[in-house]
Parts: structure tokens; C-alpha cells; sequence
């Protein structure tokens, strides 16, 4: 459980999964208490305690029923946010006096309520002429019908989610035609759109993000024949697991997307090396984010054995002055020719993450650093679970960034060990989160981490060093670093657990 209080302690915000506490109300902002199951009478106690509660989010909560969401309705009428999950035993009765009596609602979310239809939602078109976003998840009987009335009645709504529901054309001509505003579209194993249907979203002017998950018919021929304005306005694109999706949907969109910040890519194996680059040439002005998660990239075009030596073959952008975040992780055809691109081309990079990238290597690593010379800001690097990076990575990346850095997690580098990890603390000054599970590193290697001058650490992970002793937790003893509230210490059998007790009185969070 999470609740939340104003300045002047009362409640108002409450988050619960499955569970209230069997103590009083605490006087602290966020607490944890020994809990048991929810139901209406602790709702309803908690309802009439709170009128000015603002915020309800009730999870798995599957002995609450009506009884408990009316008495919410009628005691906390300033309530802004309800998000109900798995709520099985919660039907249309229910929330419908909760939208003629909660005439504030700004956010709902129904997600696994097998008893609410459509009945409910044209009840929140009618009185919730406030609410900005509707998301609807897992809802066998709410239909088109339903999600209709929501975006056609309330002219205040700006994001829109739906998931795992049959969806006709009309509910996204209607997005389409709702002017200027919505602004967040997401839609996730939806099914029953046509070619059609699916064109409507770039019509929808103000569109700002947009997120497609698995979405059955979603095909190249989607993106046919668009008008030179669809998607003109979009900043942020996330596309998981669209299979029928190939490099050519990943032009149009790139093209006509001329305000793209943000670009994540998550499951896709149809894509190639090759459509990637002009993607990013396409937005290379404005592109600030991108993000490739079990992308292959491997399929006909993709020319990763010649980028590194003849980089001319492919059309690369000139630059992508303002990408400042990239994330790669465990994505086939991407190896050192592709970071050591980014580090020509994006000067503006902060945020780096290589995770679980076996294709890249401690020469890539040094590559793409050596680039960055003179223009360094990189502030958080992420080498998780890459099986080619080693200690030159870490010398590379701890030299040439060591003005900035603030978090270098090597979690699962094993070829990571103390030669690489003594130099971390000495060069980065202002390090406060260091994740060194995983690597292959002794007491001597904690010693020097921890050692003479070292930075304020707030969060050390240590987990899963099999090779550190008690003789390391000593030399956090004589650390005393203030600053540090989290130690992970899992997987580590030779620490003692009377050793490990006597760390945990003076850091707030120790895993063991």
C-alpha cells in the first residue's frame, strides 16, 4: 500500500493492492504496515475519513464491491484519479453513481473488470465533463459503443488507451475527427481494424504520442498513400512487436513525423540495419530519444561487418545533434560500428545504456568514448549483462566521462574485475549509483571502491559477488559514506549475517 499526503497531513492519495492496513492511518507520507484483505468496510472507512481524497488505485482487490465504490462517491467527491484492476466483484451499479457524484474525475482506468460494460463509460460521458484520460484494459463487455461515447461527448480528453478489445474503424475516425484534443493514443492487441481504420490515426492532428503493442491487421499498407500532414505534429512513437511492420513503414512514419523526439522500438525482426539509418537520418533533427529492445536487425541491407570500415556504403546521418538518451538491449545486427557512429554524430548524448549487447565490445566501447573527446556529457552509462565488455571499457568510459558521470551500472560484466573496478571511485568524483553485481571482483576491488577520497555513493550493488568476504563490509564500515541508503548484498555467501546486521543500522536498504 501508498498513500500520499498534502502539506497539512491529510490524505490524499491512496494506492492498494489487494491489501489495507490493520494499523492506524500513519502521519508519514508513504508508509508499509503489516496488511490485510481490502474490503468495503476498510474502504469505506477509509472513504469517510478522507473527503478530500484525490487519487484511488485499487489492485487484485477482489472484495470490494459496489457497497464500497458508492460509499467512495458519495464521501470523496473531489476524487480526480480511479484506477481499478482485477476488480471482479465491482459492476456498472457501482461506477455509475460514482460518475454522477465524482463530477471532478480527470483519469480512469479499468483494467480485468469482467462485470463493467459500456453502460458505465456512456455514464462518465455524460457527468465526467473533466476527464483528460480513459485507458480500458481486459474489458470483455465494453465495446466500441462504449469507448464511443467517451471520446465523442468529453472534449477535455487527451489520452486514450486500450487494450486486448475488438475495435471498430469508427472509434479511430472518431479520435481522428476530435480536433485538437488528443494528444496520447495507445492501443495494445487490439483486433477488428481495418487498413482503413488504422490510416485515421495520422489524421488525428495534434497527436503527440502514439503507441502501437501487437496490433492485429497493422501492416505496411497502413502506412500507404498518408496525406503529407498525417503524424506532422507526432514527438513521441513506441511499436512493439508489429511483425507484418517493415523498413517501409519505418520511413513513412520517420518522414512525415517531422517533430520526433522520442523513437522505441521493442520485438521487430523485419527491420534492417540499413531502413534503421535512413529512419534516423529522417529525424535527425529533432530525434532525442531512441530505444531498441530484442530489435534484429540482421535481415537483407544490413551491411554491420562493413560499417567500421567503410561507413560510406550506408547512408548515415551527418549528425543527430540533439539525441541525448539511447538504449540498446540484447538486439542482433548493432555491434561497435553502430555505437561508434553514435559517438560521431550524436555529441549531445547524456544517457547510454549497452544492455545485454554480446556484439559489442571493449574496442567498440573505447571507439564511441575516443569520439566523444572535447564533447563529453555523458552523465549515466549501462553495460548490464554485456558478455564483451571488460576492464578496458571501464577504464575508457571512467576516463573520458569522469567530469560528469553520475551512474555506472556493469551488472553481470563478469570480464569485469579489480583492475577495472579500482579505478571507478578514484576518477568518477561525482558517482552516486554504482552497480558492480555480477563482476568478478574481491574485497580488494570493494577496498578501492570505497577506498581513500571516495564519491558520496547513494546506491552500491554488490550482488552476486561470490568472491567478497566480510573483509568488505569492514571497509564500508570505515567508508561511513552518508549519503548511502541502498546496499545490495544478494548472492554473496561469504558475508556473514551477523556482519550483515550490524551494516543494516546505519543504511537504510541493505538486500541480503
Amino acid at each position: 500500500m501508498a498513500i500520499g499526503m498534502d502539506a497539512c497531513g491529510i490524505l490524499t492519495e491512496l494506492s492498494v493492492i489487494n491489501t489495507l492496513p490493520c494499523s492506524p492511518l500513519p502521519h508519514h507520507h508513504h508508509h508499509h504496515h503489516h496488511h490485510r484483505h481490502v474490503s468495503d468496510v476498510g474502504l469505506s472507512a477509509i472513504a469517510q475519513a478522507c473527503s478530500n481524497l484525490r487519487s484511488l488505485a485499487l489492485h487484485y482487490c477482489t472484495k470490494v464491491t459496489d457497497r464500497g465504490i458508492a460509499t467512495v462517491a458519495q464521501n470523496c467527491r473531489a476524487l480526480k484519479n480511479l484506477e481499478l484492476t482485477h476488480a471482479v466483484s465491482v459492476t456498472n451499479h457501482g461506477l455509475v453513481i460514482l460518475a454522477t457524484r465524482c463530477l471532478k474525475l480527470a483519469s480512469l482506468s479499468l483494467t480485468a473488470c469482467p462485470r463493467v460494460t459500456d453502460r458505465s463509460l456512456e455514464a462518465f460521458s455524460k457527468h465526467s465533463t473533466h476527464l483528460k484520460s480513459i485507458t480500458v484494459a481486459r474489458c470483455p463487455f465494453i465495446t466500441d459503443y462504449g469507448i464511443l461515447s467517451i471520446v465523442v461527448m468529453l472534449t477535455k480528453l487527451e489520452t486514450v488507451k486500450l487494450s486486448s478489445m475488438k475495435l471498430g474503424d469508427g472509434v479511430l475516425r472518431a479520435i481522428a475527427r476530435s480536433g485538437e484534443q488528443i494528444k496520447t493514443l495507445a492501443l495494445e492487441q487490439v483486433w477488428g481494424v481495418s487498413v482503413t481504420g488504422y490510416r485515421c490515426i495520422g489524421e488525428t492532428t495534434r497527436l503527440k504520442g502514439l503507441s502501437l503493442d501487437a496490433c492485429t491487421g497493422l501492416t505496411d499498407r497502413c502506412f500507404r498513400r498518408l496525406s503529407p500532414t498525417s503524424f506532422a505534429g507526432l514527438k513521441k512513437v513506441a511499436m512493439t512487436s508489429c511483425s507484418s511492420l517493415t523498413d517501409w513503414s519505418l520511413l513513412a512514419l520517420t518522414e512525415l513525423a517531422v517533430e520526433l523526439e522520442s523513437l522505441h522500438l521493442d520485438t521487430f525482426e523485419a527491420f534492417t540495419y540499413r531502413g534503421l539509418m535512413i529512419a534516423l537520418r529522417n529525424c535527425s533533427r529533432t530525434l532525442k530519444v531512441l530505444t531498441l529492445v530484442k530489435c534484429d536487425f540482421r535481415g537483407r541491407g544490413a551491411l554491420e561487418q562493413q560499417e567500421v570500415y567503410a561507413p560510406r556504403l550506408l547512408p548515415l546521418p551527418a549528425q543527430c545533434s540533439m539525441l541525448q538518451t539511447v538504449k540498446l538491449e540484447e538486439c542482433e545486427g548493432l555491434g561497435d560500428g553502430f555505437i561508434l557512429w553514435i559517438g560521431q554524430a550524436c555529441k549531445s548524448i547524456a544517457d547510454v545504456s549497452f544492455v545485454r549487447m554480446d556484439s559489442i565490445t571493449d574496442y567498440g566501447i573505447k571507439s564511441f568514448m575516443n569520439q566523444l573527446k572535447g564533447w563529453n556529457r555523458i552523465s549515466r552509462v549501462d553495460l548490464s549483462g554485456s558478455a564483451g565488455v571488460g576492464n578496458r571499457s571501464v577504464w575508457a568510459v571512467t576516463r573520458e566521462c569522469k567530469a560528469r558521470l553520475r551512474s555506472l551500472l556493469l551488472r553481470g560484466c563478469e570480464r569485469v574485475s579489480d583492475r577495472g573496478a579500482a579505478v571507478i571511485t578514484r576518477r568518477c568524483t561525482k558517482l552516486v549509483e554504482l552497480d558492480l553485481g555480477g563482476c568478478s571482483i574481491s574485497d580488494e576491488a570493494v577496498e578501492k571502491v570505497v577506498g581513500e577520497d571516495p564519491p558520496d555513493l547513494e546506491v552500491l550493488s554488490l550482488a552476486g559477488c561470490t568472491r567478497i568476504t566480510d573483509r568488505s563490509l569492514d571497509a564500508l564500515d570505515e567508508y561511513g559514506g552518508l549519503g548511502l541508503n541502498r546496499l545490495d548484498l544478494t548472492g554473496c555467501p561469504g558475508l556473514s549475517q551477523f556482519r550483515v546486521n550490524f551494516i543494516k543500522i546505519y543504511i537504510d536498504v541493505v538486500d541480503y
